[in-house]
């Protein structure tokens, strides 16, 4: 849910965070999507700017983020051979394993590595996706990771929006010495945190995956303003991932945090010089040139963002949280009225539009589309909070004048 509790504006950048393992939303774009033609003269490595950040902040090395320690393995190798395992697919063993150290996991816990989440039992989803990959390493089971569209979870601290991201595990039994006859499933898809309506998108390779933790952390150091951990985790996820539209995103908007514009600008345009996920991208970039009053070229940023045709609503619910956050209310209706014509059947878009109507003095605009919302809503909690919001605007509309 989007709305803070009252109807006040609150001044934010968009930053996409990580904080998944299981179930995961991304961005997906079709192929018709109008792109923001901007040359770069750079290289992802002349973005950084080493001497700003000293002394160096070294993150966690590959081997304790992605591995177990040689303990870890040993205890978990010794469930494998347990009786009760004796019948069981690895596969399975695993999927239980997980299964009985899940009730301190969340989507708001920090990002941990695997060593610490197995230590702890704990982490957020990203972290739960370290440590299935992990445990998967000490057996023969294989694994790969899926994005999955559904709805993110969203945050809010320190003045920026956290939009999550959903990864699903997928195990599965590799053939070793032969082919396996079995009644079976020989994969299983770790999912636990899935919604209704989720589906797969795209497979994630590799380096996409090890990138994630890094970003991960640097979004939650960016929040915390902690400039310089922030800015060592983005640049080792944009060594393993040079293209990384999330990670690139994240370093302009430090540098926009430690006012180094100009860096700021050369990381935006070389971003949108890739022509991969550009939305978030391009809405950061349009805030930073309307307020360096370079209007000429903020309309025309605008203009691809409106012409901009993503199929996922949450990224125009996203874009026009911040053009309502910032003020800009008539193109935030805009950006929830095409969130609402991509799903009708969401609340959101219906909310920020009763938000929007209501800064504009529309009142009775504002009480329709929050009664739309309410008609839209399916949970006690985001019904209940939306009844009130609906009462407090009848209630105001019948003593405007």
């Amino acid at each position: 849910m989007r709305y803070n509790n009252g109807m006040v504006p609150l001044k934010r950048t968009i930053v996409i965070f990580f904080i998944t393992v299981l179930a995961c939303v991304l961005m997906v774009s079709c192929s018709s999507v109008k792109t923001y033609q901007i040359t770069s003269d750079f290289s992802t490595a002349d973005l950084f700017n080493d001497s700003l950040m000293m002394p160096e902040i070294k993150p966690a090395d590959f081997e304790s983020v992605f591995t177990l320690s040689e303990a870890q393995k040993d205890a978990f190798k010794q469930e494998l051979r347990k009786p009760r395992n004796r019948n069981r697919l690895d596969i399975e063993v695993i999927y239980q394993y997980l299964q009985d150290r899940l009730q301190h996991f969340n989507f708001y816990s920090k990002t941990l590595t695997a060593q610490q989440a197995l230590e702890h039992n704990a982490g957020n989803c990203l972290t739960l996706a370290l440590l299935t990959n992990a445990l998967a390493q000490t057996t023969h089971v294989g694994v790969h990771f899926e994005l999955a569209k559904t709805p993110p979870v969203f945050q809010r601290e320190n003045g920026y929006l956290l939009s999550s991201q959903h990864i699903q595990t997928v195990i599965y039994e590799k053939k070793v010495g032969g082919v396996f006859y079995s009644s079976k499933p020989l994969n299983l898809k770790i999912d636990y945190y899935s919604t209704a309506g989720s589906r797969t998108l795209r497979r994630v390779n590799e380096e996409e995956f090890q990138a994630m933790y890094y970003s991960n952390v640097a979004a939650e150091a960016l929040v915390e303003n902690k400039s310089r951990i922030a800015y060592w985790h983005i640049k080792r996820a944009l060594q393993i991932d040079s293209d990384n539209p999330i990670a690139l995103n994240m370093l302009a908007v430090l540098y926009r945090q430690m006012g180094y514009e100009n860096y700021a600008e050369n990381v935006f345009i070389h971003g949108l010089s890739l022509a991969k996920n550009q939305l978030e991208l391009l809405s950061n970039y349009h805030q930073f040139l309307l307020e360096k009053e370079r209007f000429s070229e903020a309309v025309k940023v605008a203009e691809v963002i409106e012409d901009y045709d993503d199929p996922d609503p949450f990224k125009w619910i996203d874009i026009a949280d911040q053009a309502l956050l910032d003020g800009h209310y008539q193109q935030a209706i805009k950006y929830f009225k095409k969130a609402k014509r991509q799903a009708s059947y969401l609340h959101e878009p219906s909310a920020g539009l009763a938000k929007a109507y209501f800064f504009l003095g529309e009142q009775d605009k504002a009480l329709k589309a929050m009664k739309q919302a309410l008609e839209n809503s399916h949970t006690n909690s985001v019904t209940a909070l939306y009844q009130a919001k609906y009462e407090y605007l009848k209630k105001y509309t019948q003593h405007s004048p």
